[in-house]
């Protein structure tokens, strides 16, 4: 039952992302590493971040083990901790944005 609860959590990107400027179409991918993560994709469109199926090239690739996962959007781990654990490719600002999500206020 962690893949299900690990996708509530993410929920939240297209709030965080809210008042993050980038150009339409472009699109951010998490990858919850594990047998219950998933990959997710957050696109920039013009009413907004939201969820997409994979289209387009991803502007950034966050990587973030299922063992850390549910600590990061939990504030159940420190920030600098999460990121050392957390794998980021392509626009590190984009992509970090990502730690910063919190699902439930522990």
């Amino acid at each position: 039952l962690y893949h299900p609860v690990l996708d509530c959590f993410v929920r939240g990107l297209p709030h965080l992302y809210r008042n993050v400027d980038a150009p339409d179409g472009t699109t951010v991918e998490l990858v919850i590493a594990g047998d219950c993560g998933g990959d997710w994709y957050l696109a920039k469109g013009a009413s907004g971040w939201s969820f997409v199926e994979p289209s387009n090239p991803c502007a950034a690739c966050v990587t973030v083990p299922q063992e850390v996962a549910w600590l990061v959007f939990t504030k159940g781990i420190d920030r600098g901790v999460a990121r050392s654990q957390t794998g980021i490719s392509g626009d590190i600002c984009l992509g970090e944005k990502i730690i910063e999500l919190i699902a439930i206020v522990a």
